[in-house]
């Protein structure tokens, strides 16, 4: 019986067009896969500064409620009004106030005898700016806002604490040229407004 040798035509391997589309199927799996990291690490992100401003908001209501003093205190006016000094009437931005050397409580209340007042001037000084470099409002929140508000008129009935701060958001888009396209990654703002009785 005569012996067959394999003719040199059959294919003996993969050819180039198999190897380029194995290739871009490779290359297609691989970038779905960074979106998806890049997305789970935004969501990270969020997620923990969700939770470092509730933990400013749950701080700043306990120092509240150590100091339920100056928290009720009133005008002597005929018509009382609020007079405490935690409230902001308006959003007050973190990094201005931290920038604005007048803001800066006369008293370090934590080492020396404070007034109430005084207290609750560096309480809210601390909230905002912090006492070190991962604490605070300004150091923590990315164009991090804070107001506290006595809604009914009086304190004592509760407040109101509302913060807000940006986070930048792949899926949500910004007009940046005004032209009513959504054109570039935008920022989207975050809010904690909690109301609280003391």
């Amino acid at each position: 019986m005569p012996i067959r040798l394999a003719s040199r035509r059959q294919q003996s391997g993969l050819s180039l067009i198999e190897v380029l589309i194995a290739t871009v199927v490779l290359s297609t799996g691989l970038l779905g896969l960074a979106g998806l990291q890049i997305a789970g690490m935004k969501t990270t992100h969020n997620s923990y500064q969700m939770q470092q401003a509730t933990w400013i908001v749950h701080d700043l209501l306990e120092k509240m409620r150590a100091n339920r003093a100056e928290v009720f205190r009133m005008s002597t006016a005929s018509t009382p009004v609020p007079q405490s000094s935690y409230l902001l009437a308006n959003l007050t931005n973190a990094a201005t106030h931290c920038a604005d050397l007048t803001k800066k409580p006369s008293k370090d209340c934590a080492t020396a005898l404070c007034s109430h007042e005084e207290l609750a001037t560096y309480d809210l000084h601390q909230t905002l700016c912090g006492y070190g470099s991962s604490t605070g409002v300004s150091n923590v929140l990315m164009g991090g806002q804070l107001q506290i508000t006595c809604p009914t008129g009086d304190c004592s009935n509760g407040v109101t604490v509302n913060l807000q701060w940006d986070e930048r958001n792949a899926t949500r888009q910004a007009d940046f040229a005004g032209t009513g396209a959504d054109v570039a990654d935008g920022i989207e703002t975050f809010t904690i407004n909690l109301n609280a009785v003391l």
